[in-house]
């Protein structure tokens, strides 16, 4: 008997035999696992200007007008930040009406001008804006009203009282019977530094170049808006009769511009190109239903037809 480690004479059993091992068993080699092995690092493409042979030097040089207008970017130092929006509510329920948020976002910007430190944004119409610059916390919450948010008889730009209406006096505005509470949430998302527009036009890496172009395309959008234009996209419509054309079937076109901007050799450019879109022409639906149907009175309009506009 053995003792244990404490001297005192107690026996400790041993453990059991191995088990016998039946004659019939084929061992089996244990096989070594090679990891694999690790994939190559890709390589950033590196953006070089096209190398040309050189410039003509025979002929004639003639003045060419052209669509492409330069643009300079004053302070390349600068960033531009980005931030997530969204809205609710007054019982929390998410904003999904489209074509709201510029009025909401313009109330904000008219209601907490001292909020925001007096800053200007570019809002994207949907779920993010663009700053010079920070604003003054990472996260803002508003509450705004709005009034008459379907319709268009209340755009925001209405003059202020005789008795003149401060600030704080905006933000304790009684709700109308027909208004609406909104929450506005505004988030820190990003930076976008504007250098990478120059290191791009000098044919250098960079990462940032289409979200710097993506910020000017919005400040040209918003700044349409402002003036009241139909935004499609990159291409924005004023509202000028002038440039409406009746197509028939209740439809107008109306004429306007698509800009973009673009990285050439002689630097930044806005380009500007024509473009058109098809709206309803203005009016009563009924005389809308007449003239895309083209019948002489609502009694012979083919209302299984109607019902597609539904």
């Amino acid at each position: 008997a053995d003792t244990n480690g404490n001297g005192n004479g107690t026996e400790e059993s041993l453990p059991p035999p191995p088990p016998v091992v039946p004659s019939d068993v084929v061992p089996l080699k244990a096989e070594e696992v090679i990891p694999a092995p690790p994939e190559p690092v890709k390589k950033k493409i590196t953006r070089l200007p096209i190398a040309r042979r050189g410039l003509g030097s025979k002929g004639n040089k003639i003045p060419l007008l052209t669509n492409h207008f330069n643009v300079n970017i004053g302070n390349n130092d600068g960033f531009f930040f980005q931030y997530s929006v969204s809205f609710a509510y007054e019982d929390g329920s998410p904003v999904e009406a489209k074509g709201v948020g510029r009025k909401i976002m313009d109330r904000v910007q008219e209601t907490y001008a001292s909020d925001l430190n007096g800053k200007e944004f570019a809002y994207d119409g949907e779920k993010s804006l663009f700053t010079i610059g920070s604003l003054p916390q990472n996260k803002l919450e508003f509450e705004i009203v709005l009034e008459d948010v379907i319709s268009n008889r209340n755009n925001g730009n209405r003059s202020p009282d005789a008795n003149g209406d401060n600030e704080s006096d905006k933000k304790r505005v009684r709700r109308p019977y027909n208004a609406k509470t909104f929450k506005v949430e505004i988030s820190f998302a990003t930076k976008v530094p504007m250098y990478a527009i120059a290191n791009a036009l000098r044919g250098q890496e960079t990462e940032n170049f289409q979200e710097a172009v993506r910020v000017l395309d919005i400040i040209l959008r918003q700044h349409a808006a402002k003036q009241g234009c139909l935004l499609v996209r990159q291409n924005f419509f004023h509202n000028d009769p002038k440039n409406f054309a009746d197509v028939g079937g209740g439809v107008l076109g109306c004429r306007g511009f698509h800009s973009s901007f673009r990285a050439t050799q002689s630097g930044l450019s806005l380009n500007i190109d024509v473009s058109t879109t098809m709206i309803i022409q203005p009016g009563p639906v009924v005389d809308f239903l007449i003239s895309n149907q083209n019948v002489r009175d609502p009694f012979s309009l083919d209302w299984t037809k109607v019902y597609q506009f539904a």
